[in-house]
């Protein structure tokens, strides 16, 4: 049976005005929303508001008689849960998905198990699909086909009303296009920036590239960019450090002598030229994850003396090496908040840490993606995922602001090639005069590793040794190269805005930028 349209106003609680950019998002959909056009995708930069907007929007279309419940999909529970929470406040109707209630909330993972459910529901009510972090679905184009969650969507479709996409990253590194949503196709390169502001580099931004000569770009129905959230006073500015260190010895044993042999690297990337180590095995060494740590917790203690709510966040590898990076925090003195899938209260915990003054929160994915914690201010990156779409979406949970008095937040992910690419993108998505990507780099002296030092009378060299000759593990993204080798970093460091690593490179507007600075100094 219908719900009633009713009014919401009456019983709702008190709440902040909306931004402009959510005002002009929610005008823009209530306008854009027909029979002719169910589907809506606002592109809105991470930390903006997204999902105030998507209450209001549900709400409007309720009050207006277009639909009679929402259903929301999300890629946690506590996303979930978060989500079901603001519905709830923003329309005064209850979202537990039980008996009476207007909407309900799920995961993605749960979504193919009651899709005849859904089905059902779709057709009794009018629904409105809210989903949620949207890139999680894939569709067909430029991919492997659809993966379980995007087919479930595509069985859903006919049967509700409206959808409402949300992502700040709409684009997904397989390739693949999201289900339901507008692609123009393009005939080559050079049409790229002509296509729209999600389309600015390639495939990471909605570009999808089939075999054939034409790719697909993502029409976004609305766009709101960091730049645009920065210059608004949505989102704090985003001052990224990559870690980097002149003096690091590698060593390991020579498979076929047993003696211990020492390499010199004058940078990340080039250790990470070594076959012995990784990116995935180097985030869990003691030496670069201790060094990334001191760092983010020196920040975060000055920033504590004027704000003592203020919060930093470590996105770990995996649940082992989020329980090694707790351990390294309270061994150093710091109260710390370690949340998991391995643990049933998780969501529990991170409740009370939103609410609390607790300096530390260490997580794996939980904390990744859609939570909002405002008091968050400082993020170590010391996950072993490398894509532009983690990286971004991690940077989000720190950038939403509280107020004028936290203009600026913190980030520090290791000098990694990959990782050093992205935020030289990052930078050119910054407004002109405050964009800046620092290098922070580590001076001579003594530093523990995982592992025990070299011997003093230990070989040396500086060039890359023969594969054949060194005791690799796993390939990729793993913990063996950490076990096969000891790696060591000098001390002390020095912050520059130029790189001082021979591998990083900046843009050359970022220099040109740069170069005009000193010009006028």
């Amino acid at each position: 049976m219908m719900l009633p349209p009713t009014s919401r106003h009456a019983a709702r609680p008190a709440l902040p005005p909306l931004r402009p950019w959510q005002s002009a998002c929610l005008q823009q959909a209530l306008t854009t929303l027909s029979p002719q056009h169910p589907h809506f995708l606002c592109q809105a930069t991470p930390g903006a508001g997204k999902m105030r907007l998507a209450a209001e929007l549900a709400n409007e279309l309720m009050s207006r008689g277009d639909i009679d419940y929402v259903l929301y999909c999300g890629p946690t529970r506590a996303v979930v849960q978060t989500a079901i929470e603001a519905l709830q406040t923003v329309t005064g109707k209850p979202m537990h998905g039980q008996l009476g209630a207007a909407g309900a909330g799920m995961t993605y993972q749960a979504l193919p198990g009651r899709l005849d459910a859904l089905k059902r529901l779709g057709q009794q009510h009018r629904v409105l699909l809210i989903w949620d972090e949207s890139h999680h679905a894939a569709g067909h184009l430029g991919g492997e086909g659809p993966n379980q969650w995007g087919s479930t969507l595509l069985a859903l479709e006919r049967h509700m009303a409206y959808t409402l996409a949300l992502s700040g990253t709409p684009w997904r590194t397989d390739g693949s296009c999201m289900p339901l949503l507008r692609y123009l196709e393009v005939a080559d390169e050079a049409n790229e920036t002509a296509a729209g502001p999600g389309a600015s580099y390639g495939a990471m931004t909605g570009r999808v590239a089939p075999a054939s000569a034409a790719a697909q770009v993502l029409q976004p129905d609305f766009v709101y960019t960091l730049q645009d959230a920065i210059r608004d006073g949505v989102c704090r500015y985003p001052r990224v450090q990559l870690v980097d260190n002149r003096e690091i010895e590698l060593s390991s044993f020579h498979p076929r002598t047993g003696r211990q042999e020492t390499y010199r690297y004058a940078s990340i990337p080039q250790l990470l030229r070594h076959p012995a180590i990784d990116y995935g095995g180097l985030v869990r060494l003691d030496a670069p994850m201790q060094r990334l740590l001191a760092l983010g917790t020196q920040q975060l203690n000055n920033l504590r003396q004027e704000d003592p709510q203020a919060a930093g966040l470590v996105v770990a590898a995996d649940i082992e090496h989020a329980e090694a990076v707790t351990q390294q925090l309270e061994a150093e003195g710091h109260e710390v908040c370690l949340v998991t899938s391995r643990d049933p209260l998780a969501h529990v915990r991170l409740e009370a840490f939103r609410q609390a003054s607790t300096p530390w929160i260490v997580a794996v994915g939980m904390v990744a993606e859609g939570v909002d914690i405002p008091r968050l201010r400082v993020g170590c990156y010391l996950s072993h995922i490398r894509t532009e779409q983690h990286f971004r979406q991690v940077l989000g949970r720190i950038i939403r602001r509280q107020g004028d008095g936290d203009p600026d937040c913190y980030f520090y992910a290791l000098n990694d090639t990959r990782l050093a690419q992205m935020a030289r993108r990052l930078s050119d998505d910054l407004p002109r005069d405050l964009a800046k990507v620092s290098v922070n780099v580590d001076m001579p002296g003594p530093m523990g590793g995982h592992c025990a030092s070299p011997t003093a009378d230990s070989p040396t060299t500086s060039h890359v040794p023969d594969p054949a000759d060194i005791a690799t593990g796993s390939p990729s993204g793993n913990t063996e190269a950490g076990r096969n080798v000891a790696v060591t970093m000098a001390a002390a460091s020095t912050e520059g805005t130029i790189s001082v690593a021979p591998d990083v490179a900046f843009s050359a507007s970022f220099f040109e930028r740069l170069i005009a600075l000193r010009l006028t100094t």
